[in-house]
């Protein structure tokens, strides 16, 4: 709380500074969801109490161009302020040129931004960002992106031994028709970020080849974290309404993997079918009845769940969704709501959304 309460103070003295300058631009952006689930699960798996639930997120932005030519900007997200438990706020200062940037606050870390993935690699594990507060800079030469980051505290304001924690570094060119990409990141303190579970202490290493050729994307990536490595090989192709994507990577590790979806869109009609190793599949569809109005319906995790739902568009930035979602395979007991490409709760959901 005394972080947050702290980078507030700096955001308004950074925003009264940029007003000085008489170029100042202050945005208001949010959003709200009111709605009603009749299935609740708790952390043991058992239904507890169902009923109404609400979120409010609001953002507020400012940004300034100054007589040199840069960019001063701020912007600070509130969320779960309907809950009444919000805490604190997402952050990020920045100050940017046409050609490069400064960001500080709850910005991405350079290998997480910079790195491209080939198939189901299972050791490009670098570490993504979750209300850390980190400092990244970023620079464009010609036809490459060079991006460099630290962590500073963790998601709960803790800092490591030293100020400055994981050195992130980020690469990406593009030669021709290929594209290059190089990332890196060093190990972190010990246990410096257990909170969050996409924060890798680790040392992992990444490069990444992509080019077209016959209408067809291709990549090749190889990484390497604490020892074990990946090679992974990834194609999209695309033919008239149908979409191929496959993908393959061999690791040191673990076993060897490969997924397959095929899909297609054409008109109101959009259908995808998926695959992953062949125990994990899914068919997944959508069909735009016209008038706002768009329903969707899939089988999903090798069969085991399930949904149909439907949402329609009541203009001005609002939306009214109703939603049936079944999880056979008990997966979803934390109540997460991920069934399916919309990410359905489990039960049935009728919610009110707002954007403004």
């Amino acid at each position: 709380m005394k972080r947050i309460l702290l980078s507030s103070a700096a955001i308004v003295a950074f925003a009264g500074a940029a007003a000085a300058e008489g170029h100042t631009g202050v945005t208001f952006s949010g959003s709200a969801d009111l709605g009603f689930n009749d299935t609740d699960i708790d952390s043991d798996g058992d239904d507890s109490v169902a009923g109404f639930y609400s979120d409010l997120e609001v953002t507020i932005g400012f940004a300034a161009e100054l007589d040199n030519g840069l960019t001063a900007a701020a912007s600070i997200d509130f969320e779960d302020l309907a809950s009444g438990t919000a805490d604190g706020a997402d952050y990020e200062l920045s100050l940017t040129s046409e050609n490069a940037g400064l960001y500080y606050g709850d910005t991405n870390f350079a290998a997480q931004n910079v790195w491209v993935a080939a198939g189901p690699m299972a050791n490009d594990d670098f570490s993504e960002a979750d209300g850390e507060e980190a400092l990244r800079g970023e620079v464009t030469f010609g036809g490459v992106e060079a991006q460099v980051s630290y962590v500073l505290a963790d998601a709960d304001g803790n800092r490591g031994t030293d100020d400055l924690d994981q050195l992130s570094v980020g690469v990406s060119g593009d030669f021709g028709n290929f594209n290059v990409v190089m990332a890196y990141q060093e190990a972190a303190s010990d246990d410096f970020n257990a909170a969050n579970g996409d924060f890798n202490n680790d040392e992992v290493f990444g490069i990444s080849v992509g080019t077209s050729f016959g209408g067809a994307d291709v990549r090749l990536a190889y990484a390497e974290s604490e020892g074990d490595d990946s090679i992974g090989v990834s194609v999209s192709y695309p033919f008239g309404p149908v979409t191929v994507d496959a993908g393959y990577a061999t690791n040191s590790d673990q076993d060897d993997d490969w997924d397959l979806a095929v899909s297609y869109e054409d008109g109101p009609i959009a259908v995808t079918v998926s695959t992953d190793e062949e125990s994990d599949w899914g068919i997944e569809g959508s069909y735009d009845v016209g008038s706002g109005l768009t329903v969707y319906a899939g089988v999903v995790d090798a069969g085991e769940d399930y949904y149909v739902g439907g949402e329609y568009d009541l203009g001005s930035g609002a939306s009214l969704q109703v939603s049936f979602a079944e999880d056979g395979d008990g997966d979803e007991a934390d109540g997460d709501d991920d069934i399916g490409a919309n990410d359905y709760q489990v039960g049935t959901t009728v919610e009110l959304s707002f954007e403004f």
